[in-house]
């Protein structure tokens, strides 16, 4: 009988054990994921902050004065970090409450971003077309512009990416050539204490050991030009100045419309005389036909630009959503 007890205590005492060891393997467990999730997070800080981000540790009365300042002197979009648009869509950031003039203004603001989309994509500048997509994305992310430019857009950011991707090719490249130079620079000064240690033991004159140097870099001569003989070139025109909004206020909803809960868009091509007038009109295409028309050329017709001295030709969508 006292066998038997003996023998249950044992067993009973096995599976304590047991029992600690995992909750103790537990514990490390949660431990491990705890602290991953730790460093994920850490990580995340470490990105790269956008010009929103930076501008939105301003205090609020700062951001709007800035916000001000920037529109007197009609830095709609540029520079990167001291524009309108940027402080404001800090503005609506900061206060996480909509707030009726930063949405007005912001409303007003992003025609002038997507002029500029529009002009870095037709110029190619990659960099300055994404910047602006960026911004107009955090205005609008719904904005019929960026669908418009989307497939262009999506080229811009593949260029980009290639060529980032070269870049870093090229600094590991350089990277490898530095260490090797500087591992070759190495050995040979080994080489040299070596031969120095043993010339000394056989009491010898020691011999100088050839300095390993970088090879110098190829200077190639320079191939003469021939030049041929001048002829009369024709001279190129100037390249036309884009208009530049003044006001451009955005069509009102018609009541019909919004009370039936009718949804459309309205592509309409606009004619700008040099003075900045607006003298006509077209609509290319609206859906449904006839409700959503005569709105938009009622307001378009009252927008206000800076004229570049020409007649100018634009087109513009508007998404009644």
């Amino acid at each position: 009988m006292s066998d038997h007890k003996t023998s249950a205590r044992t067993g009973l005492n096995a599976l304590l054990i047991l029992a600690f060891c995992l909750a103790l393997a537990a514990c490390s467990d949660k431990k491990d994921e705890q602290v991953a999730a730790e460093g994920t997070a850490k990580v995340h800080k470490q990105k790269i902050q956008t010009s929103i981000d930076r501008l939105v540790q301003f205090p609020e009365k700062d951001l709007r004065a800035n916000a001000r300042t920037a529109v007197m002197e009609q830095r709609w979009v540029k520079p990167s970090g001291n524009s309108a648009l940027e402080y404001y869509l800090a503005l609506r950031q900061k206060l996480k409450t909509p707030d009726e003039s930063v949405e007005t203004a912001i409303t007003d603001i992003v025609p002038y971003a997507v002029i500029g989309m529009d002009q870095a994509i037709a110029k190619f500048d990659d960099r300055e077309a994404l910047r602006l997509e960026g911004l107009i994305r955090l205005a609008d992310p719904n904005a019929p512009a960026l669908a418009r430019v989307k497939t262009d857009l999506e080229k811009m950011k593949a260029r980009e990416a290639e060529a980032e991707a070269n870049a870093a090719s090229e600094e590991e490249d350089k990277a490898a050539t530095d260490a090797k130079a500087l591992a070759d620079a190495a050995k040979a000064k080994e080489e040299a204490a070596r031969k120095a240690r043993e010339a000394a033991a056989e009491n010898q004159p020691v011999a100088q050991a050839p300095v390993v140097q970088a090879p110098a870099p190829v200077v190639q001569a320079p191939v003469p030009v021939v030049q041929a003989p001048l002829e009369p070139v024709a001279q190129q025109p100037a390249a036309k100045a884009a208009v530049v909004p003044i006001s451009t206020p955005q069509p009102p909803y018609p009541r019909e419309a919004l009370a039936s809960g009718t949804k459309g868009e309205v592509v309409a091509e606009i004619t700008i005389n040099g003075a900045g007038d607006v003298t006509g009109v077209r609509i290319i295409s609206a859906l449904p036909r006839n409700v959503f028309d005569k709105t938009v050329q009622t307001t378009v017709r009252r927008w206000k630009f800076r004229g570049n001295g020409e007649t100018t030709t634009i087109r513009r969508t508007f998404a009644f959503n």
